[in-house]
C-alpha cells in the first residue's frame, strides 16, 4: 500500500479555489465597480458616485448649484423653496456651465433629496483633484481608499 499523502489534488483543489474566488470578484467589480477617481466623494455620498466605465445620470456643477441630466438635456437647480427645470441655467448658456468643473453622480431619485449634502461636501470653490492613480504611493495608506483621501 502506498500511504503518502496527495498533494498533488490538493493543490489543484487550492488552485480552482483560487481562481474562482478572481472571477467572483471580477464579476462584481463589473457590476459594482470601483468609483471613479479624482473627485473625493466624502463616505454618504460615495455610494453615488458612478462606477468606472460608467458617466452618472447627473453632473453637478458647483459653480452654478445646478444638475445636468444628460439624458434629457435639462438643468434641476433650487430657485428659493422651488426646484427649476430649464435647458439653461438663469442667463448662462448650457456651453458655458459644462465648461466649468462638475461632479458626475448616479441618484435613484430627484437631486433634490440629496443637495444639501452635496453642496457642503463640494462647495462653490471646488476644483477636481488629481486623479488616485496619478498620486504619488504614500506609505501606510491603503491602496482600495478611494473616496477618503
Amino acid at each position: 500500500m502506498n500511504t503518502a499523502p496527495r498533494t498533488c489534488s490538493s493543490r489543484t483543489s487550492r488552485v480552482v479555489s483560487a481562481l474562482s474566488l478572481l472571477l467572483l470578484l471580477a464579476a462584481c467589480n463589473a457590476q459594482y465597480g470601483l468609483p471613479v477617481p479624482g473627485y473625493g466623494y466624502p463616505g454618504g455620498l460615495s455610494q453615488f458616485a458612478p462606477r468606472m466605465g460608467k458617466s452618472g445620470n447627473y453632473v453637478y456643477y458647483t459653480q452654478f448649484e445646478a444638475y445636468y441630466h444628460p439624458a434629457t438635456q435639462q438643468f434641476y437647480y433650487p430657485n428659493g423653496k422651488t426646484w427649476e427645470v430649464k435647458p439653461t441655467v438663469l442667463n448662462t448658456t448650457a456651453r458655458e456651465v459644462r465648461a466649468t468643473p462638475g461632479v458626475p453622480f448616479q441618484f435613484p431619485d430627484h437631486p433634490s433629496k440629496y443637495h444639501e449634502q452635496v453642496k457642503q461636501a463640494f462647495p462653490t470653490t471646488w476644483t477636481p483633484g488629481k486623479g488616485r492613480f496619478d498620486e504619488p504611493y504614500e506609505f501606510g495608506r491603503s491602496g482600495w481608499d478611494i473616496d477618503r483621501r
